[in-house]
């Protein structure tokens, strides 16, 4: 059965709200708290290809609400495909991504972070911040994951700097030019990297990170 609010457009002027999560009952629960608020329009798509097939066929979205970890998107290129065919208007809608995962997508562009923890009263209030054009993050997850002070893995600022980088394939040499040091110190830190991930080379640390959810 479809969502009433999924079915029924709210009158000219609405916050048009796209949901794009696997989890249907997840996605089915917060368009039946929304239909309680004046003013907004909440549809739902079960991966990115039918997101996208919807915004082809109905417009753009004011807030695209998109799971961090639909099958089969790979890190942030979910994100980047959905604020291409959207033309912006996308927000990380996750319980699992960490601050790391936020900053890199707030960098690409995301207009904001909504986890699936946040009360459903502060998701009408945030959808209606994004869709005025504002940035939306929590100020506790902000304050409690804080930025640059490592992981429980234990690792540094620029090594996560780097693991970043050496998930998209980056060689030692473009990483040293793009965090602003040597060739040489990208070495050592990608050794250390390994060391606290318990991994033998780059490649598995990328597949370690992945599976801690650090990249």
């Amino acid at each position: 059965m479809i969502p009433k609010a999924e079915s029924d457009q709210v009158s000219t002027g609405a916050v048009r709200v796209l949901i794009v999560d696997d989890h249907r009952l997840v996605a089915e629960t917060i368009v039946a708290a929304l239909s309680a608020e004046v003013g907004i329009s909440v549809e739902i798509a079960v991966d990115i290809d039918s997101a996208l097939e919807r915004i082809t066929q109905s417009g753009r979205y004011d807030v695209v609400m998109l799971d961090y970890d639909l099958p089969g998107s790979h890190s942030l290129d979910g994100l980047e495909r959905m604020m291409a065919g959207n033309r912006g208007g996308v927000a990380l809608f996750s319980g699992v991504a960490n601050w790391n995962v936020v900053e890199r997508a707030l960098a690409l562009g995301a207009a904001g972070f909504i986890p699936k923890t946040l009360p459903l009263k502060t998701v009408a209030h945030a959808l209606r911040f994004i869709a005025s054009g504002e940035v939306y993050v929590p100020a506790d997850f902000a304050m409690s994951m804080g930025k640059g002070d490592g992981n429980s893995l234990g690792l540094k600022p620029r090594e996560m700097k780097v693991l970043e980088f050496l998930n998209q394939g980056m060689q030692n040499k473009e990483i040293g030019r793009e965090v602003g040091v040597e060739e040489t110190i990208v070495k050592m830190d990608v050794k250390s990297i390994c060391r606290k991930l318990g991994v033998r080379n780059r490649t598995q640390a990328v597949l370690a990170a992945r599976e801690h959810r650090i990249v």
